[in-house]
């Protein structure tokens, strides 16, 4: 039997993203429940939607409470009053979730049907924190989402570098460890999420929350993993395209800078980290002036800051230089293909794929 699991989905206003995407979450649950699984659910919360998102999910046959399922999937939703932003809606889904694995995903991605049990089969080994899809993008179809690789440059903490397998794993192949696991498509131990927090409150409304609990995860010790074969169709950033960018950049950048401050601890990273800080802060107000606005965000929550890093520092299990030797690791594998961009890898795919028609 398959473990049971719960599918939880945070959403604000987004009525017209439930009516498009909702139903192959749905779809992907009565697969993974006919193929044994001895229970699923889909817990969508609302975090104060104003458009009529409660009347259409009771029409739907959400409930607000546990109870009888009219299916093999129940359905439930989490209301809250008030808007409280991307990481404190995905902590109350978890919190309410009946299960010990989590399907956690934007309400604007599509997942194949058969996206659980690859996910799931991960979680054999205990280690295990989360596991994440491959991702596509939704209008064009094009590849968005792999592994992820980790490092240190330039005074900042690096997790935009990609990677992507060669070829389909064979039987006994090293699992693809992955740097972060994106909150919009990834199944997660519900016991290690809470146990070490859920996503961070500092962090609110949205950007960095998935980063910087995975890499909280790391550094307890447990591992991130990417599965290539869970598949998942993204309309990228669709809850916040009517926001204005320089507002979503602001709150991006005293992110990332609230990242480092809580989680950085290695001695002669950190003191590289905040020269490049300082040099960043002097020269922002000539070439980056909204740096500079994200820089005195940051400050404004050192209190805060300083107790979430002693928090951090007690529990750590792995240094900073500890966890990049993973994916120093994986620079190594001949089996990944490690890329910038992503144009790099439609490259590296489609030379691939004639090398295949060439050898027959």
């Amino acid at each position: 039997m398959n473990p049971p699991v719960s599918i939880v989905i945070p959403t604000w206003n987004g009525l017209g993203l439930l009516e498009r995407f909702l139903p192959s979450v749905i779809s992907a649950a009565q697969t993974y429940a006919e193929e044994g699984a001895t229970s699923a659910e889909v817990v969508v919360v609302d975090d104060g939607s104003e458009d009529g998102t409660a009347l259409w999910l009771e029409a739907q046959g959400f409930k607000t409470s546990r109870g009888p399922s009219d299916g093999p999937v129940a359905l439930r939703v989490v209301r809250s009053e008030i808007n409280r932003g991307f990481g404190e809606t995905c902590n109350r889904g978890f919190e309410s979730a009946s299960h010990g694995l989590v399907f956690l995903l934007n309400n604007d991605v599509e997942v194949s049907r058969d996206a659980i049990r690859p996910l799931v089969e991960n979680f054999r080994d205990p280690s295990v924190f989360a596991a994440h899809c491959r991702v596509f993008e939704f209008e064009s179809g094009r590849e968005c989402g792999t592994g992820k690789m980790g490092g240190f440059s330039r005074g900042f903490i690096r997790v935009h570098q990609s990677f992507a397998p060669v070829r389909a794993a064979a039987p006994g192949s090293p699992p693809l460890y992955s740097m972060f696991a994106g909150g919009g498509s990834a199944l997660f131990d519900r016991g290690k999420f809470l146990d070490i927090g859920g996503f961070e409150k500092l962090l609110s409304p949205f950007y960095w929350e998935d980063v910087e609990l995975s890499y909280r995860a790391w550094k307890r010790g447990f591992v991130v993993l990417y599965e290539p074969r869970s598949v998942a169709r993204h309309r990228v950033s669709s809850t916040i395209r009517g926001l204005k960018r320089a507002k979503v950049r602001r709150v991006e950048q005293r992110n990332r800078l609230i990242f480092h401050w809580i989680n950085l601890h290695d001695r002669r990273l950190l003191s590289a980290h905040i020269l490049r800080v300082l040099l960043l802060a002097l020269i922002s107000p000539l070439v980056r002036p909204g740096f500079f606005l994200s820089f005195v965000d940051a400050v404004r929550s050192m209190p805060e800051i300083r107790k979430r890093r002693r928090a951090e520092r007690a529990a750590a299990r792995l240094t900073d230089r500890e966890v990049f030797e993973w994916f120093a690791r994986m620079r190594d594998r001949p089996d990944v293909f490690i890329y910038d961009r992503v144009e790099e890898l439609r490259e590296f795919t489609g030379k691939r794929k004639s090398e295949e028609i060439r050898n027959g």
